[in-house]
């Protein structure tokens, strides 16, 4: 564990988040009808603030990548910069996907904007939803890298692990607040962890397969397990929308009283996605479509970005109303 960690007890956790008030609008999940989202933070619903539990109903990129945007014109910035807090590491995985998509060799200035203004506090996952299985692609329940701060709620406090110096001007002040981590505490901590990723496990056990997802969705193309699985989908899109990799758009000219170029959300499932001139297509069967954007996460992300673009937030599995459960697929291919 990281030398730069210090256990905070709740009543001066509450102090920091009064101050981070004043200068950032803070994004959080909390709870209401439907599950969690992120929503700002006030004096008035802070303690609403959900800690535990798994991520939120929206991916990150709704704030960073949003779904309908002008992006020829002045670019939108907020009246204070975003504050992520309790950002799971499922989410701040994907970032690495949209910061190579986006930051690369030819820089989107919108996501770029928003992406270097922005504060990532992250949080462990202690409660798993059904659908999460990030251990089966990867990842694990709690971040490692990728984050500003990384809380740990362990008792009535948390552990606060500084991941970059941005996280650790945000402690700036309250040092007698901050204590050196003591046995207990790491004991406390690498229990919690370990206990929450065999549960991870544990309910993805029957999923798991010895072969490398790229090797199960590039082996089997001509499977009839592609058929098998897509016969229930109603290209809806909401795979790929709640998707927290997923970035693929389209623009738009609009012309009204002036001129303006919008981007919106494209989805791969959708019957016109790739259509060309005349109406020609390089998927016209549904299966083609289902099979193309497991071939994009396990094959063409990792051949492109090394690294695959599922981080096994389960989005996809809660989202679909056919009930297609992408771990299902997978195993299926693997044992076809």
């Amino acid at each position: 564990m990281s030398s730069e960690m210090y256990y905070i007890g709740k009543a001066h956790w509450g102090s920091i988040l009064q101050r981070w008030l004043e200068k950032y609008t803070i994004l959080a999940p909390q709870a209401q009808k439907g599950g969690l989202f992120l929503k700002s933070v006030t004096t008035e619903n802070i303690s609403s603030i959900v800690y535990e539990e798994a991520r939120p109903v929206q991916p990150l990129k709704t704030f960073l990548f949003p779904s309908l945007e002008e992006v020829a014109g002045k670019d939108f910035q907020p009246e204070k910069p975003w504050l992520f807090l309790n950002v799971k590491a499922c989410d701040l995985k994907a970032l690495s996907i949209f910061d190579r998509a986006f930051s690369g060799e030819f820089t989107d200035p919108h996501y770029q904007h928003r992406r270097t203004e922005s504060v990532f506090v992250s949080s462990d996952c202690t409660q798993p939803w059904s659908t999460c299985f990030c251990t089966l692609v990867g990842g694990k329940p709690y971040a490692e890298v990728g984050f500003d701060l990384n809380l740990s709620k362990i008792w009535d406090g948390f552990v606060i692990e500084i991941g970059s110096k941005r996280g650790s001007a945000l402690l700036e002040g309250y040092d007698e607040a901050l204590k050196e981590m003591v046995k207990e505490e790491r004991e406390a901590l690498e229990k919690m962890r370990r206990e929450c990723t065999q549960r991870v496990d544990k309910q993805n056990k029957k999923f798991s397969f010895s072969k490398s997802h790229k090797e199960v969705v590039s082996k089997h193309w001509e499977s009839k397990v592609w058929q098998k699985h897509a016969e229930t989908c109603v290209e809806c899109g909401a795979c790929n929308h709640a998707c927290p990799t997923c970035h693929c758009y389209f623009l738009d000219d609009v012309t009204r009283k002036a001129f303006v170029k919008l981007r919106g959300w494209d989805a791969c499932m959708y019957s016109g996605y790739a259509v060309t001139a005349g109406g020609g297509t390089p998927r016209p069967q549904l299966f083609e479509r289902f099979r193309n954007r497991y071939l994009c996460k396990f094959k063409h992300l990792e051949e492109n970005y090394e690294m695959i673009g599922c981080t096994g937030c389960g989005r996809c599995i809660e989202g679909c109303q056919g009930e297609i459960d992408m771990r299902e697929t997978l195993k299926d291919l693997s044992m076809s």
